[in-house]
C-alpha cells in the first residue's frame, strides 16, 4: 500500500539550464515526460539530454535529487547546496535522469539523505538485497531505443520498489505538511512557525528533514526560497529590465548586500566559465 506522498503536483522546481536560453548556451536539448499516476508525487519528471559536442550541465539547488545515467555510468545525487555542474562528455551523447520530488525519494530506496548531501555516489549506494531491480539498470535503459520506453522501464522499476517499502510512514504525515507550508510560503516561514503548523517540536522536525531530504529545514527553505527569486528573474518581460530586489524584497531579501551575501553561497564563481556566464546573468544582485 502507497502512502500519502510527500509534495503535490503543483511544486515546480526551476532550473535555468532548462531555459530556451539555457538549452541554447550549453548546445543541449532537453526533453521531460510526466510519470504515470502511480509515481505521482513521487517523481517530478524523467529527463532526455542529448549533445552534440562535449558540455556541462548546471545544476541550481532545488531540494530535489535525481538519478543519472549514461551509457556508461549510473549516478545517484545527493541534495545539493551549491550549484552543481555536470559533465557531458561525450560527442553525440544521450543522458538519461529520474527527478525526484523533494523528500520523496526515500519512498523508493531506505537511504539516509543526510549521509549523502552534497556528493554524488554510484548508483550501489542505494542498492540493497530487497532491491534486484537496480542491477545492470543503465543497461537495460540503454537497450531502449526512446525516450518513451526508457520511462517506461522506469516506471515499472520504480513501482516495483514502491510496493516493498514502508520505511518512511511513521514520518510522512510531518514531512509532508512542512512541505506543503514551506511550498506556499516560498520558503519564507521560520522553523519555529513551521513548527508550530506542522505540530511537533523544530528539532524534530529538523531530525525528519535531514532524514528524508538532506538539510535542516532552515537550509531547505532558503533553497526553496532562492529558487522562487531565480523563477522570478526568469519570467521578466522583454526589454524591461528591473532591479534584482523588485524580485525578491516580499521573500525576505532586504537589500543588496542580503543578495550579495546569499548569492555567494551557491558557489557561481567556482563555476568553469561557460556555465559562470550564464549563471551570473541570474545570481546578480544589480
Amino acid at each position: 500500500m502507497l502512502m500519502t506522498v510527500p509534495l503535490p503536483s503543483f511544486y515546480q522546481p526551476f532550473q535555468p539550464t532548462l531555459t530556451s536560453q539555457g538549452q541554447s548556451h550549453f548546445g543541449i536539448d532537453v526533453q521531460l515526460l510526466k510519470p504515470n499516476e502511480s509515481l505521482e508525487g513521487v517523481v517530478y519528471a524523467f529527463v532526455q539530454v542529448k549533445v552534440d559536442q562535449p558540455t556541462v550541465y548546471p545544476i541550481v539547488p532545488d531540494g530535489t535529487n535525481i538519478l543519472f545515467f549514461s551509457k556508461c555510468r549510473e549516478s545517484f545525487g545527493g541534495t545539493q547546496a551549491k550549484i552543481l555542474e555536470v559533465p557531458l562528455a561525450t560527442p553525440k551523447g544521450e543522458y538519461f535522469g529520474i527527478w525526484f520530488y523533494p523528500g520523496a525519494i526515500r519512498h523508493v530506496f531506505n537511504v539516509d539523505l543526510a549521509e549523502a548531501k552534497g556528493c554524488i555516489h554510484d548508483l550501489d549506494y542505494l542498492q540493497s538485497p530487497k532491491s534486484p531491480e537496480l542491477r545492470f539498470v543503465h543497461e537495460r535503459i540503454y537497450e531502449q531505443d526512446s525516450f518513451q520506453g526508457r520511462a517506461l522501464l522506469c516506471e515499472h522499476l520504480l513501482t516495483s520498489l514502491l510496493s516493498k517499502n514502508s520505511h518512511f510512514s511513521k514520518f510522512v504525515a510531518y514531512l509532508s505538511h512542512a512541505l506543503n507550508l514551506i511550498n506556499r510560503a516560498e520558503g519564507t516561514l521560520s522553523v519555529d512557525a513551521l513548527a508550530a503548523q506542522v505540530g511537533c517540536s523544530a528539532r524534530h522536525l529538523n531530525r525528519v528533514f535531514q532524514l528524508h531530504i538532506g538539510a535542516s529545514v532552515k537550509t531547505f527553505s532558503q533553497t526553496i526560497r532562492m529558487n522562487c527569486f531565480l523563477k522570478r528573474r526568469s519570467q521578466r518581460s522583454e526589454g524591461v529590465v528591473l532591479p534584482a530586489l523588485h524580485h525578491g524584497i516580499d521573500l525576505g531579501f532586504f537589500d543588496q548586500s542580503h543578495l550579495i551575501k546569499s548569492f555567494k553561497k551557491y558557489g557561481v564563481h567556482s563555476l568553469s566559465p561557460t556555465a559562470s556566464d550564464f549563471m551570473s546573468g541570474f545570481y546578480n544582485a544589480k
